[in-house]
């Protein structure tokens, strides 16, 4: 699904062949854009690489930096999009049409994908990933630890504590995402970027969650050591804008997972089932607007398979007449 039917630039960076296509995403970003780049000019490889950097209409200084930043490394190309409406999901403008603008560009094997307010911290990472998955075939995608970095600059904790090895795909769909966006390289394969691609790929809330998934359809992911990038929070992100504000979340996790299991043909429905189960125990005592409640009620019917059981339908009618006004 293209749902702007566009013609895409021709331009590229001027890498022959490249191994990897780097899809940096950037928005209003100013402050941090610059280290987010350098991170990525900094990475010390035996393979070619392509960074494609998307500037999706930022009134700030985002596009400057980014020319700037990258002026005469042959590996970049900036593309500055003209101002016009943001793909949104629910009334809440997001990237998502900057990033599959970008990756209908990508011409490399493999594919990493990072937002311009996130960087990497190890020059080695995206060499070691790559040497992992030239290593095991069957592996469909690398990750590894992340730092948060707080806004004055300083690394202060682990993204996530602990990260296994190995995952398959009942590990990557749970409740909360396993890793960091900004860790994750995936073998770009037609299949994975049909699913990535699909009509709920522009409609999944949570984008980052539905990379990892559609990798995961197709093999195992797995890990390399160390916490080789960052995680930057200043409160302007996604959760900042309110798409997962109350309950949005749930609701919005339960319709990518469904979709999923359509796309996949119940291959792995037990399991996204009980992941969007878990979804529904965490409705109880949450205000609710009343668009809020609205939504789940249409909720009911696009996700109709799996509501059809009495249990579910009457949990999120019970939540709904309980719940707070927000």
């Amino acid at each position: 699904m293209d749902p702007f039917r566009e013609t895409l630039p021709t331009e590229r960076p001027a890498v022959a062949s490249p191994v990897v296509s780097v899809l940096v995403c950037t928005y209003q970003h100013g402050p941090w854009i610059a280290e987010c780049l350098e991170s990525i000019k900094a990475q010390r490889t035996d393979l070619p690489f392509e960074v494609l950097v998307g500037e999706d209409g930022s009134t700030d200084d985002t596009g400057a930096v980014c020319e700037r930043v990258v002026a005469g490394d042959p590996r970049f190309h900036v593309y500055r999009w003209p101002p016009g409406p943001r793909w949104c999901i629910e009334g809440q403008p997001t990237g998502r049409r900057n990033f599959m603008r970008l990756y209908a560009m990508a011409r490399g094997r493999y594919v990493h994908f990072i937002d311009g307010d996130d960087g990497w911290l190890d020059p080695l990472k995206l060499q070691r990933q790559v040497d992992l998955l030239e290593r095991d075939p069957a592996c469909m995608g690398s990750y590894h630890r992340t730092a948060v970095k707080d806004e004055a600059g300083a690394l202060t904790h682990p993204w996530r504590e602990q990260l296994p090895d190995r995952m398959a795909l009942e590990d990557v769909v749970a409740t909360q995402a396993p890793f960091h966006p900004g860790s994750f390289l995936w073998r770009n394969t037609p299949a994975v970027r049909a699913l990535i691609t699909s009509e709920a790929g522009w409609k999944a809330g949570s984008g980052d969650m539905w990379f990892f998934a559609s990798a995961a359809t197709q093999g195992p992911l797995r890990a390399v050591e160390g916490e080789l990038s960052f995680y930057r929070r200043h409160g302007q992100g996604l959760t900042a804008q309110g798409l997962f504000a109350r309950t949005n979340i749930h609701r919005l996790r339960i319709l990518q997972w469904q979709r999923l299991d359509r796309l996949t043909r119940g291959r792995w429905r037990a399991h996204l089932d009980a992941v969007c189960d878990r979804h529904l125990d965490q409705l109880a005592g949450v205000p609710m607007t009343a668009l809020d409640k609205r939504r789940w009620l249409l909720t009911l019917g696009r996700a109709s398979r799996y509501f059809l059981d009495r249990r579910r339908w009457t949990r999120v009618l019970h939540a709904l007449r309980t719940a707070p006004a927000a």
